[in-house]
């Protein structure tokens, strides 16, 4: 939008100033340099569509069929030939430059994430034997994200990361609390939940990792003010959070743990339907409700974990014992 604008005010320049003297040539020479500026605007924000874009109409401009007549003389034709052409030049020298930089800045970012899925996943290891779990839960939560309309990749990037991210603050945490087997004490618990806060400081830290912090500081927070650590409810909860604490339920509901078996898809669904408006924003159980079960157990599979929609069949005893019975002959 800007580059376009600018290239109208320059071609609109040109327009306005008369040719009327070698002096006025002059002046109208300098202002056609600044056509440099949007073509530059555009390969920055568009890359090489935008360089190309803004280079074809700064050429018509300087041919003289926009903004001001081709020159008579030999001389005034050669000077403009060569005006194209170092608009051309710096027209494909900023189009290379900048998407040289977005492809570095992009590999800077996907090595970022690849560091981040590898710590997540070592932590997952520790606790859950399995270095699936963190990246299966921001998967789902990036999901039910884009249900509730969220389209910003910055914006979707922050949610995948707090997700993935969220039990980091666990790397403080006692093994022996961590790990113990059975419940745990009042002492033990003072300790664990600790890990939000020890999480979101050591994000804090990182400048890209800012955002999501808040993820991670809240995502144990309730949607009627009785979670931790600060107690805050409803729209208080950031968005982000209270989109994970629905994940982490279903998440925990759906796949086998030390202390249960994974049960369904609908079970788990049941589950968040009964904690809405109590543990969960009513609002984003509705959303992930929404998504075809299908795409969920896509998410599951490409994370090596199975989904099932309902609970298996159990065959009844005397139909089953029936099947396995000898047969009189006739």
């Amino acid at each position: 939008m800007a580059a376009g604008i600018l290239m109208m005010a320059v071609t609109a320049a040109l327009v306005s100033v008369p040719e009327r003297s070698a002096e006025w040539a002059r002046s109208q020479e300098m202002v056609r340099k600044l056509y440099l500026l949007p073509i530059l605007l555009s390969a920055a924000w568009f890359g090489a569509r935008g360089a190309a874009i803004s280079t074809a109409a700064a050429t018509l401009a300087c041919l003289g069929l926009a903004g001001s007549s081709w020159p008579a003389e030999i001389r005034g034709q050669v000077e403009r030939i060569g005006e194209v052409g170092v608009i051309w030049l710096v027209g494909a020298l900023a189009a290379r430059f900048f998407d040289q930089q977005k492809k570095f800045l992009l590999d800077i970012e996907t090595a970022n994430d690849n560091t981040l899925l590898a710590l997540a996943s070592s932590l997952d290891v520790r606790e859950h034997n399995t270095g699936v779990h963190s990246q299966r839960v921001a998967d789902y939560t990036l999901r039910l994200a884009k249900e509730l309309k969220i389209r910003k990749p910055e914006e979707l990037d922050i949610v995948w990361r707090g997700a993935l991210l969220h039990d980091i603050g666990k790397i403080g945490i006692p093994d022996k609390v961590l790990l113990k087997p059975g419940p745990l004490t009042d002492e033990e618990w003072k300790v664990m939940r600790t890990h939000p806060r020890v999480g979101a400081d050591i994000l804090r830290r990182i400048v890209f990792l800012r955002k999501p912090a808040e993820i991670v500081l809240s995502h144990h927070e309730r949607y009627d003010g009785s979670g931790y650590p600060r107690g805050l409810a409803a729209d208080g909860i950031p968005l982000g959070a209270r989109m994970f604490a629905v994940i982490d339920v279903y998440d925990a509901l759906t796949t086998e743990r030390s202390y249960h078996t994974a049960c369904s898809h609908a079970d788990a669904m049941e589950s968040l339907r009964q904690g809405a408006g109590t543990r969960f924003d009513p609002e984003i159980v509705a959303a992930f409700a929404r998504i075809p079960f299908e795409e969920l157990r896509e998410i599951a599979r490409s994370n090596s974990t199975s989904l099932l929609l309902g609970p298996e069949p159990a065959f009844p005893f005397r139909e089953t014992a029936a099947a396995f019975a000898p047969t009189r002959p006739s």
